[in-house]
């Protein structure tokens, strides 16, 4: 297998001693070092797809295609290749990535493309798609005490009346749960009737809306294979 990335790298036009630093940085990085005199033919699938993307990485390139790159692949080395690219994208490397792992969208690129039904829905930085269509964000807070009915009620009230949008609340014995689009007002004004009703607020978290979010309002519930959504890093 070295042999074989070596000989790829050649091909390209990769100066000896380039083409063997390379190599053996690939075999480290994809985690193939115990299988480099292995052939190709001779690996499993998993092997044989971090060789295959390897493979495509021991030569220098001003555009990259990668199709789901690291499907197969355990969340260790997963990482490492993303954080790979991302070096490669800093440096220069343009980089066409396409994934149904939206983390990994999320994570990796700097425009995001959403394919349905074989068309272009739309383009954006994830931060814009999650702003745009992630919808509401979810606020936790966690009292030193369960609220009574009445106070469940007045929280209710205040709420809505600061809400742009709003779910009905949710109490979990000493968790209350709610949904709003604007929840950093709300957070401010729930601490504030907390702090006259002589609650104590042990705990308040804000799960921010997720890529998947943002697609599954673009898409609808259920996507089918062919409407997943493409990241490209630039």
């Amino acid at each position: 297998m070295e042999q074989n990335l070596r000989l790829y790298a050649f091909l390209w036009g990769v100066p000896r001693e380039r083409a063997k630093a390379r190599a053996e940085e690939m075999l480290d990085l994809f985690e193939l070092d115990a299988l480099r005199l292995r052939k190709p033919w001779a690996l499993s699938g998993g092997e044989r797809r971090r060789f295959q993307v390897a493979r495509e990485l021991m030569h220098e390139m001003e555009l990259l295609f990668l199709d789901e790159p690291t499907v197969g692949l355990d969340a260790l080395t997963r990482g490492r290749i993303l954080d790979y690219l991302a070096r490669r994208a800093r440096d220069g490397l343009a980089i066409v990535f396409t994934t149904h792992i939206l983390h990994e969208a999320d994570r990796l690129c700097q425009r995001v493309g959403v394919l349905q039904d074989g068309r272009l829905a739309t383009i954006a930085s994830p931060a814009e798609l999650k702003r745009r269509h992630g919808g509401a964000r979810t606020v936790e807070a966690e009292f030193d005490r369960p609220l009574s009915p009445e106070e469940m009620r007045e929280v209710d009230r205040r709420l809505r009346e600061k809400a742009d949008t709003f779910a009905p609340l949710e109490q979990v014995d000493v968790r209350l749960v709610f949904r709003a689009r604007n929840p950093e007002d709300l957070v401010a004004e729930l601490a504030r009737w907390a702090e006259r009703a002589g609650v104590g607020i042990e705990r308040i978290a804000v799960r921010e809306a997720t890529l998947e979010d943002a697609f599954v309002s673009l898409v609808g519930e259920g996507p089918g294979p062919e409407d997943q959504p493409t990241g490209t890093l630039t």
